[in-house]
């Protein structure tokens, strides 16, 4: 799919909480694509503890091997790291049939005017700002990737 038919299919979650978290396979794998140690951390604290699984990648070219190794539910995605930067690790995530459909977060501190554009045009899902608003984290993360919601047990029979 070329960056242009990406652009007019772009996924935003809701602003809100209104989207609730829908049975899909277990354990949603979230690849966390970030230099700063201190927003990976936090990043991967959260995530671990809501159930997720969690993969780590510091540079772009790192990321994109991540990606294709372990086909993750998400990736949430700073736009400057080292070696290949964020536009570049989601134009070569396009690129690659397998993941062409990842959901892509973009995650920065970045004014929205600077790379708003060109991130859309690139193939990028949706964006969350820094400072995290853990709010807006959720609803991606139940829009997204969400954790599968566990049947309540079968009432047993009295014998």
């Amino acid at each position: 799919m070329s960056p242009m038919q990406r652009q007019t299919s772009v996924r935003f979650a809701p602003d809100d909480n209104s989207v609730s978290a829908m049975p899909f396979s277990p354990k949603p794998t979230v690849l966390i694509v970030e230099d700063d140690d201190n927003t990976l951390f936090m990043l991967k604290s959260v995530l671990t503890k809501k159930g997720y699984r969690v993969l780590e990648a510091w540079d772009g070219k790192q990321a994109v091997e991540m990606a294709e190794a372990h086909n993750p539910d998400l990736m949430l995605l700073d736009i400057h790291l080292p070696r290949l930067n964020g536009l570049g690790v989601i134009h070569r995530l396009r690129e690659n049939a397998k993941l062409e459909s990842l959901p892509i977060v973009v995650v920065t501190g970045l004014s929205p005017e600077e790379y708003r554009g060109s991130a859309i045009s690139s193939g990028c899902d949706d964006f969350l700002m820094k400072p995290i608003d853990f709010d807006r984290l959720d609803v991606l993360l139940d829009y997204y990737a969400p954790i599968p919601i566990e049947p309540p047990p079968a009432p047993q029979a009295d014998d």
